[in-house]
């Protein structure tokens, strides 16, 4: 399919399948010359260059993060939707708005020290076990009936809710519920026109949830260890009510969706790059620095939207405060002033930890650590158990948005452990 720039751009970000389902291409001619292009129809500035992307998330530029709630793409979104969905649109991009990756500043450094207690080295460590044993539990029960399974359905989609669900202390009783609200809230960005309101209608149905859980820990003195650590009154500082509902939040849907990209993602990557696998299976060990190749290679998380808060100019390209800034750690990704023969799959890669899928600066993403924990376990047990495992299929069909394309299904032959 060829598209003018112009065309492609609209269509990417209408994820349309045949345009999401593998963007590389695309962004390597987004890349030629400055790299920074504009997208007059959205309105808003693409920045496609790993420097360039950098310097704005390090805070060379005035940028403000809420790019969902302010800037002229936001707007341009609310005119596009039905007038009966502004008050929801609002209603729940005013809520977003208490997340900690949609704030500046001092805010952004609050809530960043407050939460920064959920995810310390021994709180993660100490998900080592239970994750292993979530992979182990899956594995079996995909592998029940025989040795094919659907490795994003019955394992990528699967795991990341139900490590996030142990670190926010979910009941066993709650836990289908909580998949179900965080699958809703998870569609948001998908071009589905009923999605908004599901997704209001989770977003309710959780807060209520919470809301209740603090309510009993109040009269208890009982409930998640997580929750009672960010609401300690006694420390230095701590969360109001709202500001725990929108952290669970954040942290179940940032902690699932960009981790079920990466399992996804990573295997189907290495599937293609059978050299790369069989790499794997000869030495294990190298499965911890593999993560970040497989982040680089096929980024979960697509690209974020800032506003700009004051005139700066970038690419020759003059930017003016309130114009929308969507920068495409994609493409930064597949730089080839940082990567070389970045468009290759090399777990070996010596900067393959110079990505930008978690974020960079101030904003790097609080569940870095996590993610590639459940990575080099989810991995590790394939590469050792199922050293034979086979693709069945080269037709792969992606959904979601551009922003968080996801892998629908991928069916293979596990062979014999």
């Amino acid at each position: 399919m060829t598209l003018t720039a112009p065309d492609e751009i609209s269509a990417f970000f209408a994820a349309d399948p045949r345009v999401i389902a593998w963007p590389y291409p695309m962004y390597a001619r987004w890349q030629q010359g400055t790299g920074v292009v504009r997208w007059d129809d959205g309105p808003a500035t693409l920045v496609t260059r790993h420097r360039d992307i950098k310097a704005l998330m390090g805070g060379a530029f005035p940028v403000i993060q809420n790019g969902y709630r302010y800037g002229k793409l936001a707007e341009r979104t609310v005119t596009r939707l039905p007038a009966g969905q502004h008050d929801v649109f609002f209603k729940i991009m005013d809520f977003e708005s208490l997340f900690m990756s949609r704030n500046d500043g001092q805010a952004h450094a609050r809530l960043r020290r407050i939460s920064s207690r959920a995810f310390t080295a021994r709180r993660i460590g100490l998900l080592r076990d239970s994750i292993q044993r979530h992979v182990d539990d899956l594995v079996a029960a995909a592998t029940s009936s025989g040795q094919v399974a659907d490795v994003k359905t019955e394992l990528a989609n699967k795991l990341p809710v139900r490590v996030i669900i142990d670190l926010l202390g979910v009941p066993q009783a709650d836990r289908e519920k909580i998949w179900s609200w965080s699958e809703a809230i998870a569609r948001l960005f998908s071009v589905d026109p009923a999605a908004l309101r599901q997704a209001d209608e989770a977003i309710g149905d959780f807060r209520d949830y919470v809301h209740a859980m603090i309510g009993r820990m109040r009269d208890t003195g009982e409930g998640p260890d997580l929750a009672r650590t960010l609401l300690d009154s006694r420390a230095s500082e701590a969360l109001t009510e709202d500001e725990l509902v929108a952290m669970y939040l954040l942290i179940l849907f940032g902690g699932s969706e960009t981790t079920t990209n990466l399992l996804g993602n990573g295997f189907l990557a290495l599937q293609r790059h059978r050299d790369q696998w069989d790499l794997l299976v000869k030495d294990p060990s190298l499965v911890r620095g593999a993560v970040d190749e497989l982040l680089r290679y096929d980024s979960p998380h697509h690209y974020l939207p800032r506003v700009a808060a004051g005139p700066f100019e970038l690419g020759g390209q003059r930017i003016d405060p309130g114009d929308t800034v969507i920068v495409l750690m994609g493409a930064a990704n597949r730089d080839p002033e940082v990567f070389d023969q970045p468009e290759r799959l090399d777990i070996t890669r010596p900067n393959r930890a110079e990505h930008l899928s978690l974020a960079f600066g101030p904003h790097f993403c609080l569940g870095a650590a996590l993610a590639r924990l459940e990575g080099e376990i989810v991995f590790t047990t394939l590469v050792t158990r199922f050293p034979q495992a086979r693709l069945l299929t080269d037709d792969i069909r992606y959904g979601g948005s551009a922003m968080l394309r996801a892998i629908q299904h991928l069916p293979a032959d596990l062979g014999r452990p």
